[in-house]
């Protein structure tokens, strides 16, 4: 494994992206913006609709709030592509990171989450009324998505204190 990794980070050292990303004035910082950004919209998105499904602001439909989470897919979508390119530009501190290896894990563990939702409670969850409480196993995966997504902010974060 590690001569593969080896490979992949020297790769990644010589593209034009790397030299890019770490010889620009401008790139890193408007890459930086836009993954906050990003993370804002998934979060804001995301996170409230698990929020309601936990049972707060119950004033709120489910199946209305779930119409807004294109725009947590396209903030999903913007921390790949930014986060990719601070993986390309200096891959030594994030192949061998520990904070990014378990934010990587922890990204899986939303992949698997979200499928489940989608195969087994949402269409349980679309026919709620406003008032109406999520199922028992919606709630689960709410708080499983939560708590998540904080771990992967906490080690996306920490990946800037964890030089390998």
């Amino acid at each position: 494994m590690q001569p593969l990794l080896n490979g992949l980070q020297a790769w990644l050292e010589s593209t034009r992206l790397s030299y890019f990303m770490i010889h620009s004035d401008f790139a890193w910082p408007i890459c930086e913006c836009l993954h906050f950004l990003g993370l804002t919209l998934l979060i804001g998105t995301v996170g409230l609709f698990d929020l309601r499904m936990l049972g707060l602001a119950k004033g709120l439909s489910l199946k209305a709030m779930h119409r807004l989470i294109g725009w947590g897919v396209l903030g999903f979508v913007i921390n790949m592509i930014t986060g990719s390119m601070f993986f390309a530009a200096i891959p030594y501190q994030y192949i061998y990171n520990g904070a990014f290896q378990a934010k990587m894990v922890c990204m899986l563990l939303l992949g698997t989450n979200v499928l489940i939702f989608y195969l087994t409670m949402r269409k349980k969850v679309e026919v709620l009324g406003p008032e109406d409480a999520a199922p028992f196993g919606a709630k689960v995966i709410a708080a499983t998505s939560l708590c998540l997504w904080i771990a992967v902010i906490c080690f996306g974060r920490a990946e800037a204190f964890f030089k390998p």
